[in-house]
């Protein structure tokens, strides 16, 4: 690493020497730009008679980009000034990009577009995860990454620190250990449960069916959330501490296929959602969740990850009220309620899997089938256990690092490069130390390696192993597997033919399910969703099964128009949403039934399509109390557009909601963007704001805003009663102009203007996916590429695969 760096530090000189002169533009600022920038006005800080031509300098290159930019999105002159003509300002914009495309081509040429990119968290935990056989968590072991251009690949943010090796190491351990265990082989228990034999479910069934008249006797209120049933127990409740399946208790880590037989109790009809976590009684996590219907049971069968020391909680949705909003409380036995619940007929739980494939495919997959024998000790009435005991150890010890290395490492080794490694087990063996032990420390070893941890591309085009791991990485977040490797070794991945099978193949592999994961999650800020917390009181209807379905509709969007190769301008409209029975629910689109995401066709004139619309970017454009247009129109040119705004000016404060119903967040804002410093950017920001205005904090359709104090009691029923939280206010105002002047009355409108000039979008999207990919940010010299990407999609449709596919056949992908 430091080899590199010094060379790149060695080469600046040369590059400061190859300055292009000057442009001429002297002229062109005379004519129209120092009245209002030079040393007596100096607007926006600017100078332009004092300005010099220094680009090799970052502060300067920066400088001139700006002010290309400025000129060529029709900023500069301002509007109300006498402005050039056409040809003009070609001319102008002709003399600053050439010589700036120049230096920026050569610095590239030189040091290249991407710095030393290590493994990111999330890539360190897939890659070990499949080196090693093994599916424990590994990424919270990390220290977080640093985004740098909007992605956690980008190399300026992926320093290495002392404390970061400190915590490779404790994952390599964590990682090895689960590795090599378990080192007795786990008994396989298969057991068939009813809720009817749970105890505290139980023992409260006995009870007589009529509350005692005696005050003094005791009443257990559990009664009252159970039924009888002849194939199974109907709960009426969500409460944790009683839907606990204690018959079944996990004794060791492990995978566990798990069956449930259920149906839909009273529910008129109504599908009934089946949550199941694992507890151990501090924090639970969600593991599945199913819908099941009321006209017949219904039985999942699915396989997860359980921890020892978990219990499983079952856990139905909605349950516990009837259709005139009265709940079990409001009755003192559960005889003749008629309302909601879920009968939980039968659990079936098997596991751990492991048990079945013995010794541990880890450990085979480590040490080689050859090493590993299974030992007997039925004679000592105790399980099966194995031993990693080679013919030849030290031969064998060296054989086994140097295999995981070349698969660690991504490429061939090179002469001697584990020898340092090798020696340690070898040494280790001398000591009498056993072979598991002793190979363990080379692999140690080799997880905290640079070659391991960092990647392995040189200046100029990258070689067909580096080419390999940058295309595994962008769309499976781990290693190349053996296909990818096989062609590397025999030259001919860098065939565009061969990429272009390669892109497809690796698409349609579930492993892509990182990259729609990955990528939309940091593109569209999908983990932001939980920065902020929607007020309980003016948003009741908000939960974590909703949020859960707010990002699993945009992922499933996402997958749906790269499937489909769909055009990118599906992304502000389209004819389809991607929904299931919960976010159906919250949208009021009757039809949809199940816990998965299908698609579904839109009237034409839904206000729902694309993913502006979509309530995981409407939560994430808000602050839990009330929207802001500011939030929501700087997130749509940066996300969308690819025109992020400039941070605002140094002491203008941010507009304070008023959650009394007094006055509208347009009029709070009018007060503030009318300044003459704000105006400008506001402008820009505030129109894709006030055209979702229409949305509420959690993407809710609106035409009134909510309130604490102030307005009516709106006619809207929460589990069949009737809302007292909060109140409607004064009414949503959703028109609004663009900047060139265009109005609008609504979003309908909004992303009809937007759709009428695509290529901002597209370029916006390629540039994300280009910065994703290649782990650095789009230069100056880029964005001739990325236009050449961009054209290269629009002539073969204009689909999101074609766009992905031509980002891996484009020169800035294949370089580093």
């Amino acid at each position: 690493m430091l080899r590199a760096l010094c060379l790149t530090t060695l080469s600046l000189p040369c590059l400061l020497q190859a300055a292009p002169p000057k442009p001429g533009v002297d002229g062109f600022f005379g004519q129209n730009c120092t009245e209002c920038h030079d040393a007596d006005v100096k607007k926006g800080g600017l100078d332009l008679t004092a300005i010099s031509w220094n680009p090799e300098t970052r502060e300067n290159f920066d400088l001139w980009v700006k002010i290309h930019d400025r000129v060529s999105k029709d900023e500069m002159p301002p509007k109300k000034s006498e402005r050039p003509d056409a040809k003009t300002v070609a001319e102008f914009l002709a003399s600053v990009s050439k010589p700036l495309r120049e230096v920026s081509s050569k610095q590239q040429a030189i040091t290249g577009r991407t710095v030393l990119r290590r493994l990111n968290r999330n890539e360190y935990e897939r890659t070990v995860q499949d080196l090693l056989g093994i599916d424990i968590p590994l990424a919270n072991l990390l220290p977080e990454d640093t985004p740098a251009h909007g992605f956690d690949t980008v190399a300026e943010g992926l320093r290495i620190s002392q404390l970061q090796l400190e915590k490779y190491l404790e994952a390599a351990d964590e990682a090895l250990e689960a590795a090599m265990s378990p080192k007795e082989r786990p008994e396989l228990i298969k057991g068939h449960y009813s809720y009817k034999d749970e105890n505290g479910i139980k023992k409260n069934l006995e009870l007589p069916d009529e509350p005692p008249t005696d005050p003094k006797k005791k009443y257990s209120r559990s009664r009252q959330v159970f039924r009888i049933l002849p194939d199974g127990v109907a709960m009426f409740t969500d409460a944790d501490y009683m839907l606990g399946l204690g018959q079944f208790r996990v004794k060791r880590t492990g995978t566990y296929r798990i069956k449930v037989s259920a149906q839909a109790y009273q529910s008129a009809g109504k599908d009934i959602n089946l949550r199941l976590y694992g507890n151990n009684f501090r924090t639970k996590r969600l593991v599945a969740q199913f819908d099941f219907p009321e006209d017949k049971p219904r039985i999942v069968e699915f396989t997860a990850r359980i921890e020892n020391g978990e219990h499983l909680l079952f856990t139905p949705s909605k349950v516990g009220y009837d259709e005139d909003g009265k709940r079990l409380n409001d009755y003192d036995t559960t005889k003749d309620f008629k309302g909601r619940g879920l009968n939980v007929q039968w659990v079936e739980v098997e596991g751990p899997l492991e048990s079945q494939v013995w010794p541990p495919a880890s450990v085979v997959k480590l040490f080689g089938a050859e090493n590993v024998k299974t030992v007997d000790n039925s004679k000592q009435k105790k399980p099966e256990t194995y031993e990693v005991k080679p013919a030849d150890p030290q031969t064998e010890v060296k054989k086994v690092i140097e295999s995981f290395a070349t698969r660690a490492y991504r490429r061939p080794l090179e002469a001697g490069e584990v020898d340092g490694f090798v020696q340690m087990a070898q040494e280790s063996l001398t000591k009498g130390e056993s072979f598991s032990y002793a190979a363990q420390l080379g692999i140690r070893g080799v997880l905290t390696s640079t070659p391991f941890l960092l990647f392995s591309e040189a200046p100029g085009k990258l070689d067909d192993y580096a080419l390999a791991s940058r295309l595994s990485y962008f769309l499976w977040s781990t290693l190349p597997d053996d296909e990818l490797l096989k062609l590397a070794a025999a030259k001919q991945l860098s065939q565009p033919a061969t990429l272009r099978t390669q892109v497809e193949r690796m698409l349609k592999d579930k492993r892509s399910g990182d990259f729609v994961t990955n990528f939309t999650g940091q593109w569209l800020d999908l983990r932001s969703i939980d920065a902020t917390s929607p007020d309980a009181n003016l948003y009741p209807e908000f939960d974590e099964m909703l949020k859960r379905a707010m990002i699993a509709e945009t992922e499933a969007f996402f997958r749906e128009v790269l499937t489909q190769n769909l055009p990118l301008t599906n992304f502000i409209q389209s004819d389809f949403a991607m929904l299931n029975s919960r976010i159906a629910e919250h949208y009021g689109i009757d039809g949809v039934r199940g816990e998965q995401f299908q698609r579904v066709s839109l009237p034409a004139d839904s206000v729902r399509g694309g993913v502006l619309t979509q309530a995981s970017i409407l939560k994430i454009t808000a602050n839990g109390t009330v929207t802001s247009p500011v939030l929501r129109g700087a997130w749509v040119m940066k996300r969308l557009l690819g025109d992020p705004p400039a941070p605002p000016p140094p002491g203008v404060g941010s507009v304070e909601p008023d959650t009394r119903g007094a006055t509208t967040i347009r009029e709070l804002l009018d007060k503030h963007r009318h300044a003459e410093s704000c105006m400008g950017c506001h402008s820009k920001i505030d129109p894709a704001g006030f055209a979702l205005e229409s949305f509420d904090v959690i993407g809710g359709v609106r035409d009134r805003y909510r309130s604490k104090e102030k307005g009516e009691r709106p006619a809207t029923k929460i589990e069949n009663r009737g809302v007292w939280q909060y109140k409607l206010a004064l009414p949503v105002d959703t028109t609004g102009a663009l900047p060139d002047g265009r109005a609008f009355t609504g979003i309908r409108d909004f992303k009809k203007l937007i759709l009428d000039k695509p290529a901002d979008l597209q370029r916006c999207i390629a540039e994300k996916l280009l910065t994703y990919a290649t782990g650095a940010g789009i230069t100056f010299t880029d964005r001739v590429a990325v236009a050449d990407i961009v054209q290269k999609t629009n002539q073969q449709g204009g689909g999101l695969r074609t766009l992905v596919t031509e980002v891996v056949l484009s020169s800035t992908f294949q370089n580093k």
